[in-house]
């Protein structure tokens, strides 16, 4: 087991480590949204447009649960993303109830740039350790991955 004052020392690191890696983030999302669109993106919306690059087409319940929002705040940045013509609304035809969301042509776009550019912010950041050091690192953040989803579950069972 770690002493108190070694485990502190080393989740202060961690900390750290995730809050430069944040900030460092959210300086190149608004760097971007200054370069390329008109629009007010922030990492919520740059999510849901990444979601819905992969997913092609989802319901908001889904965008929801993925990232965790109310359906209040779902609703509120849907809207937005609406109003800013980089997603759509389109009914189902064979249950109406059902609303599909899908990125516009530019939104898609948009998507595809924000993805290029994580793509190549990741690439820069892993230039900093070797091949090997590289592969050790995706090993571990796969284990922590796996840690965190099993604890997420967990947390979404309780809370029903």
């Amino acid at each position: 087991m770690i002493p108190d004052t070694e485990q502190n020392s080393q989740l202060a690191n961690i900390d750290q480590l995730l809050e430069a890696f944040f900030r460092y983030k959210n300086k190149v999302l608004d760097q971007q949204q200054k370069t390329e669109t008109n629009c007010k993106l922030n990492p919520t919306k740059s999510h849901i447009l990444g979601m819905l690059l992969k997913e092609q087409r989802c319901m908001a319940v889904d965008v929801a649960r993925q990232l965790s929002l109310s359906s209040g705040a779902t609703t509120i940045v849907l809207n937005q993303l609406e109003s800013e013509g980089l997603i759509q609304r389109v009914r189902s035809e064979e249950d109406r109830r059902i609303v599909w969301l899908s990125l516009t042509e530019d939104g898609e776009q948009l998507a595809k740039s924000l993805n290029a550019n994580r793509g190549r912010m990741t690439w820069e950041l892993l230039q900093a350790l070797t091949e090997e050091e590289q592969q050790q690192m995706i090993g571990m953040l796969k284990k922590i991955e796996l840690k965190l989803l099993e604890k997420m579950k967990v947390l979404e069972q309780t809370h029903r």
